[in-house]
């Protein structure tokens, strides 16, 4: 028989398990930046597959593991708002860069990668920013 204990237990741990994918889905890139800087071209499709499985597949996770303990998505503030709009702005940059390769003409990774990152990591920055503020705002009330 399943316990309410077990299945919060199990789905806890879902949870943490979804984050570790999601930091080994960014850190797949540490190696690929690595040989850049040393001048190698390293081919993306190497390092795509699994940074997207981490991502992708670590947030979905998560998801499933927040309805499973019963934690609905609260109201989004307008600071998460900007942070999630940049994270998405940051991921849609790939859109042209995927369709020029998709055709067949010459693109570099280099020219996409710094406003992918601006975005994301500026995402990233913002919604951790939102994290302190309302912690700061809930330990005052």
């Amino acid at each position: 028989m399943v316990t309410e204990e077990k299945t919060s237990s199990g789905a806890l741990a879902r949870y943490h398990l979804g984050s570790v994918l999601i930091w080994l889905g960014v850190t797949v890139w540490l190696p690929f930046i690595g040989l850049r800087l040393v001048g190698e071209k390293p081919s993306l499709f190497w390092y795509l597959p699994f940074h997207l499985l981490g991502v992708i597949g670590g947030s979905r996770l998560r998801a499933s593991a927040r309805r499973e303990l019963g934690q609905s998505s609260p109201k989004k503030n307008r600071l998460q708002m900007i942070g999630h709009g940049a994270i998405f702005a940051g991921i849609l940059i790939w859109a042209p860069y995927f369709y020029l390769k998709a055709t067949g003409q010459s693109v570099e990774v280099m020219n996409y990668l710094p406003y992918h990152l601006i975005g994301v990591l500026g995402g990233v920055g913002i919604l951790a920013v939102n994290h302190f503020l309302t912690q700061g705002r809930s330990r005052d009330s």
